[in-house]
């Protein structure tokens, strides 16, 4: 395992840094807490009650294998045509177009990494970001098994990537070693957005990046409809500037498309 991806873990169980790596684990060098080493990621869960609660919908189908096969080229641009209207993918260019503008407004050129793909699905902007920024650690991190699995196949051959299962409620990574965190079209499915805010706050160093994007309040009654039954929250940009603004966020920014929009904020 790379020194470099394991000097940034800390332990999900008591929330110390200092991991060992074993055969087939990691072992908390504080509590003694093991985390299972899978074929190409880290389960950091901390699985000792079960797997964790999906807490709608879109996430229970999140877990599922069928989900996360077809999520690239059919799942997503189905979600976001009717979340977002017919012009949201249009004007941003397809996902090319959707990375070119996550990875220029987080200046991955300009900056250094590590860089966290927070929610990183099926590992799409994972790769990307690996491509993009060679010399640079990327992590990708999901709390969805079947999407993390898919992640793996998708990155492979990229040996500037470390994947983890974790929560992104409770990140298990050291206070301030990252550069960025790019988040795309995750943040209207989390139980606790203000808790997962804190903890990317909490993870970034002085200055570092966080861009995202997600959902503004639908002026159509199928998108309206559509995030009723699938439980997943929309965010008026107004609201979302002030939230992430008391939490210590700073020089908020935002591009909209349609019903959705991406937004850049940074740590002072």
């Amino acid at each position: 395992m790379d020194p470099g991806f394991l000097a940034l873990l800390k332990c999900a169980a008591c929330g110390a840094s200092g991991m060992r790596a074993q055969p087939g684990y990691l072992a908390c060098t504080s509590c003694e807490a093991q985390y299972e080493r899978a074929d190409g990621y880290v389960n950091m869960l901390d699985l000792s009650a079960g797997e964790p609660a999906a807490p709608s919908t879109e996430q229970r189908l999140m877990e599922s294998e069928l989900v996360a096969r077809i999520y690239e080229r059919f799942w997503r641009p189905a979600f976001v045509r009717v979340l977002a209207g017919r012009g949201a993918s249009k004007g941003t260019g397809g996902f090319a177009g959707e990375m070119f503008i996550h990875k220029n407004t987080l200046a991955m050129e300009e900056r250094q990494g590590p860089w966290l793909d927070l929610s990183c699905g099926p590992g799409m902007f994972t790769r990307a970001m690996a491509a993009a920024a060679p010399g640079a650690l990327i992590i990708g991190l999901d709390i969805s098994r079947a999407m993390i699995e898919a992640a793996v196949r998708r990155v492979k051959g990229y040996s500037n990537v470390g994947l983890l299962r974790a929560d992104a409620h409770a990140l298990p990574l050291a206070d301030g070693c990252l550069g960025g965190v790019n988040q795309s079209g995750s943040l209207h499915a989390y139980d606790d957005p203000p808790l997962a805010w804190s903890e990317i706050h909490r993870t970034l160093r002085s200055g570092g990046l966080y861009v995202g994007s997600t959902f503004a309040p639908a002026r159509s009654l199928a998108g309206r409809l559509a995030a009723r039954i699938a439980g997943i929250r929309r965010f008026a940009p107004h609201e979302l500037r002030a939230q992430l603004s008391r939490l210590g966020f700073a020089d908020y920014e935002e591009i909209r498309f349609g019903d959705a929009f991406i937004f850049r904020v940074r740590k002072p």
